[in-house]
Order: C-alpha cells, then sequence, then structure tokens
C-alpha cells in the first residue's frame, strides 16, 4: 500500500477481511503469531517486517470490528491521549491535540464521559478519534460504520474527508460499500482468500452480478417488501416506562415509554446513537431497574420476573454475541436454548432437535467446535438457531451483522419468515435504515428520551419524528412483488 490511496475492501463475512486488515497493521504476526504466516506487506515500497515494531505503529492506527477489544474503563479525553502519551508528546500539546480531535469529529459533547457508559456507536467515533490521535501515515478502519446512526455515518464520511491531508494512506472493509464510498478511490473484492484486482468504484457499484458472486448484497438493488402475518394476541406489553438512569442534567433516559407487540410483527426500533435504544431493552429483560411503569408479557405481569424468567419468554440476540455465549461447544450452546438447563443434554431427541437448528442456519458440522471460534457470522448465525430452537415469544435482535452478507442474509430472512408465521414477534434494532425497510412492518422511533413514532413502516420515513432525526430517507426501490428480499 502507498500514500495516497484510499481502498476499500469487501466481501462476505467470514472472507477473511479482519485477517487481511489485520496482516495489514501488523497485528499479524508482530502480535498474533499464525502457524502459518507466508508473503510480504510493503508500505511505500518498503517491507514492513524492516520496521521495527515500535516504529511500524507510530505509522499505523487501526480501529477493529469489535472496537470493545479497544476500549477501556477511562475517560473520553483519557482514552485519545492514551497513545499521545505513549509517545511522549508534551502535556499541552496533547490538550491542543484532543480539543482538536472532539472539535473537528464533533465529539466535544462528551468531554467529561467515562467511555464505558458510551453508546455503541459512540464508542466507536471516539475509537476512530484515538486512531487519529497520533496522526498515522496509515489508517486502517475494519466495518467502522457498524453502530453508527445514519447522522454519525454521514459525519465520519465527512470527517475522513476533512482530514484527507492528515491520512496519507486510508484502508477499509466494509459490507455496506455505499456508506464509505465517499472516501475512498478503488475497491477490491475478497473471495475464497484471494482479493481481487482494485478497481474504480464507479466501475464496480452497479454491477450486481460481481457482488453477488463475492457474496455481498449489492449496493443498488431493487428490494422486495415481506408480507404480514399481524395477529391479534399481544404478546409484549409496555407502559408508562420510565428509568431509574438518568443523563448528566438530571432527566431520565426514558420516560414514559408506552407499546405494544403483537403476534406476528416485526417491528424496526431506530434512533439516534445514545437514544436509549439499549437502555429500553435491558429495561425490557430486567437487566436494569425502571424508576415505574408496567410490563406485561404474555398477558402476566413481569414486575417481579427475575432477567432468566423473563429470557425465557424474550430471546436476546446481541451485536457482539460473545457477551451471551459461556457453554464449551454449539451443540451446548443450542441444548441449553431448548432446556434451560446447564446440565451437557442426554435425551437423543433433545440432541436431534439441537442439531437440527443447527444446520438449518448453516452449521451442520460445527456441532462440538466451540463457539468462540467462530467468525462474527456464525455466532450470529448460532444466536438465530438457540433463539429459533427456544421458542421464545419475542426475540429482540440488536444490529445483527448478517444483513449485508447474501449468506447471513438469507439465514436472517428464514429465521424472521418462521418466527412470524409460528405467531412470535421479533423487534430489531438497526441504524440500518434499509433493512428496516424491508423486514419491519411497523417502526418505532426513540427520540429524546420517549417513542416518537409508532406507526406503519411506509409512514415512518414521512413522519415529523423521522424527519426531526435530519436523516436521508432509505434509498428503498420496492420491487412488484412483496415478498423478502431474497427467496
Amino acid at each position: 500500500m502507498s500514500s495516497g490511496r484510499r481502498l476499500l475492501i469487501c466481501g462476505a463475512a467470514g472472507s477473511g477481511k479482519t485477517t487481511l486488515l489485520n496482516a495489514a497493521a501488523g497485528i499479524i504476526p508482530r502480535l498474533v503469531r499464525p502457524e502459518v504466516f507466508s508473503g510480504n506487506i510493503d508500505f511505500d515500497d518498503r517491507p514492513v517486517r524492516s520496521i521495527p515494531t515500535d516504529k511500524w505503529f507510530g505509522v499505523v492506527s487501526i480501529v477493529t470490528q469489535n472496537v470493545e477489544d479497544q476500549l477501556w474503563d477511562l475517560s473520553v479525553e483519557d482514552l485519545i491521549a492514551f497513545p499521545l502519551e505513549n509517545r511522549s508528546v508534551e502535556k499541552h500539546q496533547i490538550r491542543e491535540r484532543i480539543k482538536a480531535l472532539l472539535s473537528s469529529l464533533e465529539l466535544s459533547d462528551l468531554r467529561g464521559r467515562r467511555v464505558l457508559t458510551l453508546s455503541g456507536g459512540e464508542r466507536r467515533m471516539v475509537a476512530i478519534a484515538a486512531a487519529l490521535a497520533a496522526a498515522p501515515r496509515l489508517l486502517v478502519l475494519d466495518e467502522p460504520t457498524i453502530g453508527l446512526d445514519p447522522a454519525a455515518r454521514q459525519r465520519l464520511v465527512r470527517i475522513l474527508q476533512k482530514l484527507h491531508a492528515e491520512i496519507p494512506a486510508l484502508l477499509i472493509s466494509e459490507q455496506d460499500p455505499a456508506s464509505v464510498s465517499e472516501v475512498v478511490d478503488e475497491i477490491a473484492l475478497l473471495q475464497s482468500g484471494t482479493l481481487s484486482p482494485a478497481a474504480p468504484k464507479a466501475a464496480l457499484l452497479d454491477q450486481e452480478a460481481v457482488w453477488i458472486d463475492a457474496g455481498v448484497l449489492p449496493p443498488r438493488r431493487r428490494r422486495a417488501i415481506r408480507q404480514s402475518t399481524l395477529q391479534l394476541t399481544t404478546l409484549l406489553s409496555v407502559s408508562g416506562l420510565k428509568t431509574r438512569l438518568t443523563r448528566t442534567d438530571g432527566r431520565a433516559v426514558l420516560e414514559n415509554i408506552n407499546f405494544n407487540i403483537r403476534a406476528g410483527e416485526i417491528i424496526g426500533l431506530i434512533g439516534r446513537n445514545g437514544a436509549g435504544k439499549t437502555t429500553l431493552f435491558q429495561s425490557i429483560l430486567g437487566l436494569v431497574k425502571i424508576a415505574s411503569g408496567s410490563l406485561v408479557i404474555g398477558g402476566q405481569d413481569a414486575a417481579g420476573w427475575t432477567p432468566a424468567r423473563r429470557a425465557r419468554s424474550i430471546a436476546y440476540l446481541p451485536q457482539n454475541m460473545r457477551r451471551v455465549l459461556f457453554n464449551m461447544t454449539l451443540l451446548q450452546e443450542v441444548t441449553f436454548a431448548i432446556t434451560a438447563s446447564t446440565s451437557i443434554a442426554k435425551d437423543p431427541t433433545v440432541i436431534d432437535r439441537a442439531k437440527g437448528f443447527l444446520a438449518k442456519y448453516g452449521l451442520a458440522g460445527f456441532e462440538e467446535a466451540n463457539p468462540f471460534a467462530l467468525s462474527s457470522r456464525q455466532q450470529a448465525l448460532l444466536g438465530l438457531a438457540c433463539a429459533d430452537a427456544a421458542g421464545s415469544p419475542i426475540a429482540i435482535l440488536d444490529e445483527p451483522l448478517l444483513a449485508r452478507d447474501l449468506q447471513g442474509r438469507r439465514m436472517l430472512d428464514l429465521f424472521l419468515d418462521d418466527a412470524a408465521l409460528a405467531g412470535r414477534a421479533v423487534m430489531l434494532i438497526s441504524h440500518d435504515l434499509e433493512l428496516v425497510a424491508e423486514a419491519a412492518s411497523r417502526v418505532l422511533v426513540l427520540d429524546q428520551g420517549y417513542i416518537a413514532f409508532d406507526g406503519p413502516t411506509d409512514e415512518a420515513w414521512q413522519s415529523k419524528s423521522y424527519q426531526m432525526l435530519q436523516w436521508p430517507k432509505p434509498s428503498f426501490q420496492p420491487s412488484m412483488e412483496a415478498s423478502h428480499a431474497l427467496s
């Protein structure tokens, strides 16, 4: 890679994008040593292996896909200062650099906050600020738009354009090429361990077949709307919910939250980073205590229910599945979902059922694999298998990583279709507006601590509440058939 180059690498989940970027950034093999490693990596026509480790990591900065791995319980300012302090930069220069970065990245409102109290999108933006702090010559971003709301994505693109002169070389991996196309010049597709020659972005964006061959949803395609299978039975009713958790100005993060979820519904929950989406589902799951309000699950008052009891009625799939995996094998994870017992299943019927759900979501042959050895996509598929196996009336999917990967999206559509047909319901929390537009029959807009809009999906984008977000409308071109996108 050379100075002045801005390259985007796209490919299906599990294609090796993260491995390639880690190698380009020097994490492989300097910090992570694989059993087999060969070939050369050059930067500005100089072999990277000839550059001492301390000097190389002064040249490159990386923000990983799992940004949590790069964060500590520090203040925002301390996290950004960390790479500068490592380089013995004078304190007054550090203060000036932090001030400039917070201003240019539009993060000044986060001054004084602890990083681990921020929303997922806010954390990612702070991690990017820390990566930019030491003015790297090569900036590597692995799936940088994950968890960012549309406004934050636009802000990231605007910032990278503004800092063009400060970032001599930029290497990005992304499943959604349209989101970062304005800051790259070339695109290369990674498939079956082989990277295609880089091509000008304009030559690839409209070639639908090229993207399908690479296992990625084409960035510009016609989409179809999922048919609704709404039933009358109310599965979840939230009334007057107010959280104990407050913002810095003393206001409750959520106040007077009211909505119902009915059988067969796929509901999209959208809102700005920091709007309280995470707090809402944690309140529903009983993971944070509420100040007031009621929660009715399956017609029963759930106020006294433990989180474990609520989990039998509400399956939760986080963006990072590592947060909820704890068994030694995939088979044990699914049998736990079926039985709610930590004992190793002995019943052949249970075992066969568990194997059936793994096969349904493309994980046949992985029964004895360790869940933590899976790729992020495979872990997400395991989450779908567990939620399906549990048969929970409601599932909450938080920013699923499967939406842009072709095979993963088929599995996500399969889960959504089967859940709706079985009279279950899904709450889909996502900043991917095109996914919400395709999948959801109803949209909730969370803003300023309350539900600002609750109505049909096709009305959401025209609503005053959505317009207040100042987000672009999803680039949604409905096809003639009302069906799911990849049938």
